[in-house]
């Protein structure tokens, strides 16, 4: 089905009146890519310096190396102010070219405020009106920082002022209604794309758009019509963004389909459609379908790309299959922190976890919040609590990290699950903001249940019951310790207070 017959299916509309520009409320940075080799920092500083003292020598055959040296250097925008500082805007005025390249990179830099300022006073009302490139800067400049309803404002500001639009445009805006989740502002950009021929199959970064866009906004079925739609010329990002908003979407069986398709039609995975794929593939449900990515991750010489390695890794560790993953692991040359964490994963249910925890500190790798998350509940499920404790202690001294909830959590249980539920309560009692977390006081009820420990049963049962009065399931645990330890009076006590809860 071509293109150009979706568009008689697109419901029609019109886009919402613009909105008032106003100016970006941060400035995030994002660096173009410019050929041009940057000279050395000192150079740069040392001629921004000669420039203040000898401004005459700003001329328009110095700044244009300049502008295109400054955004890959090390604090651009610092620099770019200082230049900035130096500019006469009759310079400007008088070089369209030259403000041209400074409203890209202020755009590119995340500074809109001036970007807007050169569009609005220093080019000329005929470059605005003839030429799509300012338009598209500060457009994809505002999607870039997640202003989207902005970026939109404007798009819609070119048609009135009956600016010309390109495939830059149209991706830009798609990107924007992508952003608000909008599906009717995405389908009226589309009619527009569609009157202006830049929807057509071959336009393909037009259409990797709107497959995009349609997905992200819940319209899998436009996005796949319009991705079956492009008649030869999708290439390793069409089939990416169909990949990736399938696994997003749960849609686990399209996503397979679309890979099989990929191979048929010829096209080869790169490393990060092998790795949203063996990520979708990591439960026992992937059957050898897993070992088949694998095989393509071998064919491709891809075995050492970190990200493809590390979905092998967690694939292999949700099949509980950790020789293999071992495999994978020790085959790597190169090992970051997803690495380690991740392979440390894979033996959450293996004794080995601590001497994997140990080669990894001796390695060099420095142990982060999921690290600790990791062990700790490796400990808490096997049983290690000397060791665990001692890593809790490491954690808060030796790594400086700050524990979170779940690290309390899994002491609490470590404690409790051996029997330790005193000191699972002195644990918790010395931190006095865990006094209102739910979770905590429900490990502790569930410990002196099991345990027998009515003295702390009952402080966490009466913590719990003013912390989540509404939770049945805390009533029914306390019972049953209750009842596990003869204490039949307070079963029926408890058994009173369940029916009165139901009744209200």
């Amino acid at each position: 089905m071509a293109l150009a017959t979706i568009a008689t299916q697109v419901a029609s509309g019109a886009l919402p009146r613009r909105r008032r520009r106003r100016a970006p409320a941060t400035t995030t940075h994002f660096t173009p890519l410019l050929p041009t080799p940057p000279p050395p920092p000192a150079t740069l500083d040392r001629v921004l310096s000669d420039l203040e003292s000898y401004p005459h020598l700003l001329t328009p055959p110095l700044l244009r190396p300049l502008l295109a040296a400054l955004p890959l250097h090390p604090s651009p925008r610092r620099r770019l102010a200082a230049l900035r500082g130096l500019l006469p805007e009759s310079l400007l005025r008088r070089n369209p070219d030259l403000a041209l390249r400074l409203l890209h990179l202020h755009a590119s830099l995340g500074l809109l405020a001036y970007a807007h300022h050169i569009f609005d006073h220093l080019l000329p009302a005929r470059t605005r009106r003839d030429r799509a490139f300012p338009w598209n800067c500060l457009v994809a400049g505002y999607a870039h920082l997640g202003r989207h309803e902005d970026a939109l404002a404007l798009y819609l500001q070119m048609d009135e002022e009956g600016a010309p639009r390109d495939g830059f445009t149209f991706a830009s805006a798609l990107r924007a209604c992508a952003g608000v989740r909008s599906a009717a502002l995405g389908r009226a950009v589309h009619r527009d794309a569609l009157r202006a021929g830049f929807a057509s199959g071959d336009v393909v970064t037009v259409c990797d758009a709107l497959v995009d866009m349609y997905a992200q906004c819940g319209d899998l079925e436009m996005a796949r019509r319009v991705f079956d739609a492009m008649p030869g010329v999708r290439d390793t990002v069409s089939w990416n963004i169909m990949l990736a908003r399938c696994l997003r979407h749960g849609l686990s069986t399209h996503a397979i389909e679309f890979w099989r398709r990929m191979l048929k039609e010829g096209h080869m995975p790169d490393s990060f459609s092998l790795s949203m794929l063996l990520s979708l593939l990591s439960d026992d449900n992937g059957g050898k379908q897993g070992l088949a990515v694998h095989a393509w991750v071998i064919r491709d010489d891809l075995e050492q790309d970190l990200s493809v390695a590390n979905a092998l890794i967690e694939m292999y560790s949700g099949k509980n299959e950790l020789g293999h993953a071992l495999w994978v692991f020790e085959s790597m040359t190169v090992k970051d922190l997803v690495s380690w964490n991740t392979i440390i994963s894979a033996h959450r249910q293996d004794f080995g976890i601590l001497t994997m925890f140990r080669r990894m500190v001796d390695s060099g790798a420095q142990p982060d919040e999921t690290t600790f998350a990791v062990v700790l509940s490796a400990c808490e499920n096997l049983g290690l609590v000397e060791d665990g404790t001692r890593l809790f202690s490491e954690m808060e001294s030796k790594y400086i990290i700050q524990p979170t909830l779940e690290h309390y959590a899994s002491v609490v249980n470590m404690l409790g699950k051996a029997g330790m539920v005193n000191e699972a309560y002195e644990f918790m009692s010395k931190r006095t903001h865990l006094s209102s977390e739910p979770r905590i006081f429900m490990a502790l009820l569930h410990a002196s249940s099991v345990h027998g420990n009515i003295r702390i049963g009952e402080i966490a049962a009466k913590k719990l019951f003013d912390l989540e009065p509404d939770n049945v399931h805390n009533f029914a645990t306390l019972r049953k310790m209750y009842k596990n330890t003869g204490r039949l009076e307070e079963v029926e006590k408890v058994e009173r207070m369940m029916r009165d809860k139901m009744s209200n």
